[in-house]
């Protein structure tokens, strides 16, 4: 995914007085990260965050295995997006003592034509450890590559944080791609959360989760209405009763479609916060660069990619 968050600022810069300034400030993402799975053997190691490139089943028997560390309760959402027609893949997850913990597929053969399918699979971890997804081709007859997509849902710490009147620019850069972003909400007050397709066909739908995890919002809009790839919006208002970071979900309903998007957050009515939420991680330096004061900039822009 890609983020580019625009902020409009008031600045001096050596005694001149600057209105509508827009800055960007362009780092590495720690939200989201590619792992290239070109001639790995065994095992693959994965984390919260990390989606799969090159990865696909050569061989009809051949059985791909990856791992990740769990901790009790973590909410987990695990997708599976075929690049191949036909292919039916299955994810099985496993425990850290190997028990089957959840199982899910799809047909690549819908309608007796061979076709891509996408699937997902949920789960709240019921115990601490290294966790074990193997992924196959559920009748062992077919192969093909796929996009697989390990994240918590909602996540604890790999979202974006962005303020209000600040448009985020963003991208699904891939088909099992969800991106995730978050502002601060105060009881009391009302927000309209807006999010419109860039690319034709895209079907972007919009999840939000209040303070304490719960889901208030889920709703998409159709990039293919009547018949036709065309871009759509989605628009949530809400009238806020927590106070507290409040988290959005973006990604394609299908599975099937990548492009851009617009994204923004607007105060309806209340004393709205100003400020944009931080995650809890340490953020490279250079996020903070001109926040800090330097410059005299009241307002900055980020600009995260990967």
């Amino acid at each position: 995914m890609r983020h580019e968050i625009m902020f409009k600022a008031s600045c001096i810069v050596f005694g001149i007085v600057c209105t509508g300034m827009v800055t960007h400030v362009t780092l590495a993402s720690t939200i989201e990260n590619a792992v290239d799975t070109t001639g790995l053997t065994g095992f693959v190691s994965l984390a919260y965050g990390d989606h799969t490139i090159n990865s696909g089943l050569a061989n009809v028997v051949e059985v791909d295995s990856y791992t990740f560390q769990g901790t009790t309760g973590d909410p987990l959402r695990i997708v599976i997006s075929t690049l191949s027609n036909g292919l039916d893949p299955q994810i099985v997850l496993r425990d850290p003592v190997g028990a089957l913990v959840q199982t899910t597929s799809c047909n690549g053969s819908s309608g007796g034509f061979a076709t891509r399918c996408s699937t997902h699979l949920d789960q709240v971890l019921p115990s601490s450890g290294l966790y074990t997804l193997n992924v196959s081709d559920i009748n062992s007859d077919e192969t093909g590559s796929y996009s697989l997509h390990l994240d918590q849902y909602p996540p604890t710490n790999n979202w974006v944080g962005f303020a209000y009147d600040s448009p985020v620019l963003d991208q699904l850069g891939h088909v099992s791609d969800m991106d995730f972003l978050a502002f601060n909400g105060a009881a009391g007050t009302g927000v309209r959360v807006v999010t419109r397709s860039l690319t034709n066909g895209l079907d972007p739908e919009l999840q939000i989760w209040d303070p304490l995890g719960s889901l208030i919002y889920n709703n998409y809009c159709d990039g293919s209405s009547g018949g036709f790839a065309t871009t759509c919006t989605t628009s949530a208002v809400l009238d806020l009763s927590l106070t507290g970071i409040y988290k959005l979900g973006l990604r394609d309903v299908g599975w099937n479609e990548t492009g851009g998007y617009d994204l923004g957050v607007s105060c309806l009515y209340g004393a709205c916060p100003t400020t944009a939420p931080t995650p809890a991680v340490p953020l490279p330096p250079a996020v903070w660069l001109f926040g800090s004061g330097v410059l005299g900039l009241v307002g900055i822009a980020r600009r995260i990619a990967t």
